[in-house]
């Protein structure tokens, strides 16, 4: 059986505040539970955030809850954050741009190769109403993600 191909899910939204300023809410490990709906405790080892940091997470989608290790790969204060989750074989990236008015912010997840891994198709499979149903979740809650970012630094 052959993994189907599977686009990037990306989304934007400007927010009014400095890029130093989101960038404080985006490596606080605690705020992450506050943003992300699937997210329910988020530790970074070791403690700041920097290239090379492991990221422990705990996630949940309704009645399934299921662990993700990922590792930071480019942090660049104010400009970029990207890490990869182990299993699902996602890229995650939060870019930051000083814009009129804010701070864009793009938040997108690529797959490695394009195509959900074989774990991810298993466990989408049992947990989350399956890989592509699981996909359109994520594109609204990544924009739920963002809303709530914006309302944390926005205050």
């Amino acid at each position: 059986m052959k993994r189907p191909a599977v686009a990037p899910l990306e989304v934007e939204r400007t927010i009014a505040a400095t890029p130093a300023q989101v960038w404080s809410v985006l490596v606080d490990a605690a705020r992450m539970r506050e943003l992300s709906r699937e997210t329910v405790a988020q530790v970074f080892v070791p403690r700041r955030l920097r290239r090379g940091t492991w990221s422990l997470n705990l996630n949940r989608s309704g009645w399934f809850v299921w662990p993700t290790v990922s590792r930071y790969a480019r942090v660049v204060p104010r400009r970029r954050l990207s890490f990869y989750v182990f299993g699902p074989s996602a890229w995650w990236t939060y870019d930051l741009e000083a814009v009129e008015g804010g701070t864009a912010v793009r938040l997108r997840r690529d797959l490695s190769g394009g195509r959900s891994s074989w774990l991810s198709i298993v466990v989408a499979g049992v947990g989350l109403g399956g890989a592509p149903a699981h996909d359109r979740a994520l594109a609204s809650d990544m924009r739920e993600t963002l809303d709530g970012l914006a309302r944390v630094v926005e205050r």
